[in-house]
């Protein structure tokens, strides 16, 4: 699987249950907006100082467009990082019970305002403006001790600038692990926007991924 070893695989798979439950927890336990992004922020950072990953399936197709993945290690760690996500999400599910299951478990859900025509098409360009400069931003932090932090910030900005759109999810992990847990708990699980997330995830991906070394041809 090239670049996707069993131990990289695991840090995925762990790293992105930290980085949802963590990231998503100050939702469910009715904390601002605000509390949420630093929750993300710090995740983040500790999710990638510890494991060291990508921890997003965004992260890791951006990767593979441009060439620093394998496409078969590609899949592999996105299969992962699903896993992780979903694991996550029941964590959360474990640690508040039918409470966090009543409040959503943090799901992600598309304004009213967002379902069709003009503000359908700012919420796709939104969650794919976010994941692109989360992308380029990966790229350009590359392994460097600030990475952590770096996406960290990227994520809590991100977060804060597009929630009132589509509630951030910057991360399809991040979107059906708390979808598919609040289905297995009986909960309002709500599928009809996921190809929003989907697509406006994969578009900001495979952008990054092309344009990035184009922006900077001499990044590594």
């Amino acid at each position: 699987m090239g670049s996707a070893t069993p131990s990289r695989l695991t840090a995925e798979l762990l790293g992105t249950a930290v980085l949802v439950f963590f990231g998503v927890g100050a939702l469910v336990t009715g904390g601002s907006l605000l509390a949420a992004a630093i929750g993300l922020m710090l995740a983040a950072a500790a999710a990638a100082w510890i494991f060291g990953g990508h921890f997003n399936p965004w992260l890791t197709l951006a990767s593979a467009v441009r060439g620093s993945t394998d496409w078969l290690g590609a899949v592999a760690m996105i299969v992962a990082q699903l896993v992780g996500g979903v694991v996550g999400a029941l964590l959360m599910w474990l640690a508040y019970g039918d409470s966090g299951v009543q409040a959503g478990l943090g799901a992600n859900r598309l304004a009213e305002a967002a379902s069709s025509g003009k503000g359908l098409v700012a919420a796709i360009a939104a969650e794919a403006l976010a994941v692109f400069v989360l992308a380029c931003a990966m790229f350009a932090l590359g392994d460097s001790e600030r990475a952590g932090f770096g996406l960290g910030a990227v994520y809590a900005v991100g977060t804060l600038a597009i929630a009132a759109v589509t509630t951030a999810s910057l991360n399809l992990a991040r979107t059906i692990g708390p979808e598919l847990t609040l289905t297995l708990a009986g909960g309002k699980a709500d599928w009809s926007g996921l190809w929003v997330y989907a697509a406006s995830g994969a578009i900001g991906a495979v952008l990054a991924g092309l344009l990035y070394p184009r922006l900077r041809p001499g990044a590594r």
